[in-house]
């Protein structure tokens, strides 16, 4: 996984970057296909700060080989915030998961329905 933290109008925060790293392996983990294999992803998180008024904003990009989810949140507490969007994400992504596996889950019993058809040879 490949994860890219950046911060704008604020300085780096070192305790803040290892809380979102912790956030965004937490969803490493879950954005994986069957949870063994992990399938390569890049996820982007990108913390504004606002200056004249205590009003901050995230935003969370994760691209993976099927899926491209954006998520976004804004509030005065910049860890709340990126726990906010995390959650948000997990959400996006499992609800992502259910979709392709009963798209497939579907695919397969029209198939079995086909070739156990009665009237083929």
């Amino acid at each position: 996984m490949k994860k890219k933290i950046t911060f704008h109008n604020m300085e780096h925060s070192n305790p803040l970057e290892d809380h979102a790293n912790e956030k965004l392996d937490k969803l490493a983990e879950i954005a994986r296909p069957d949870g063994k294999n992990p399938e390569p992803f890049h996820a982007e998180l990108w913390l504004n700060a606002n200056k004249l008024h205590p009003h901050h904003s995230v935003e969370l990009h994760l691209k993976t080989p099927v899926l491209d989810l954006v998520a976004h949140d804004e509030g005065p507490d910049m860890y709340v915030t990126v726990d906010n969007v995390i959650d948000k994400m997990v959400t996006l992504v499992k609800k992502e998961k259910t979709k392709m596996r009963d798209k497939n889950h579907k695919a397969n019993n029209e198939k079995k329905e086909f070739s156990d058809d009665k009237y083929t040879l």
